[in-house]
């Protein structure tokens, strides 16, 4: 009865941790997708990123306080780090972060176009 007991606690304690977040929590985030291995391969000291070889040139945030964020890698992420004509664009993300991994999880994002920023609808993709 007592294990029992423990391994109930134990499951509610997990549901805690684990809950989703709400929209209302979503912060926006300002920047240019970069290929984060060719960005970390400038800089002085630069890495050995060879992101043709492992990475393929996976791609993260950067902010305009030269701070570089990587992306949840899931299915809606995944199209920010893998689509190539995104790269280099000056882009707006809202998402939720998670500062000491700095990484963002998308929610939706905006591609700037000219002069107008242009909403992506990830039911089209």
């Amino acid at each position: 009865m007592r294990s029992l007991l423990v391994i109930v606690m134990g499951i509610a304690l997990v549901g805690q941790e684990f809950r989703k977040r709400d929209n209302k929590d979503r912060q926006e985030f300002a920047g240019r997708i970069v290929c984060v291995g060719c960005t970390l391969e400038k800089q002085e000291g630069g890495a050995e990123a060879q992101c043709t070889l492992h990475a393929k040139h996976a791609q993260g945030l950067l902010r305009v306080d030269g701070t570089l964020w990587t992306f949840v890698d899931n299915a809606r992420g995944h199209a920010v780090i893998t689509n190539a004509k995104l790269r280099e664009k000056e882009i707006k993300i809202l998402g939720w972060r998670f500062p000491k991994a700095q990484y963002i999880e998308v929610s939706k994002y905006q591609i700037k176009e000219g002069e107008r920023w242009v909403p992506y609808d990830f039911c089209k993709t």
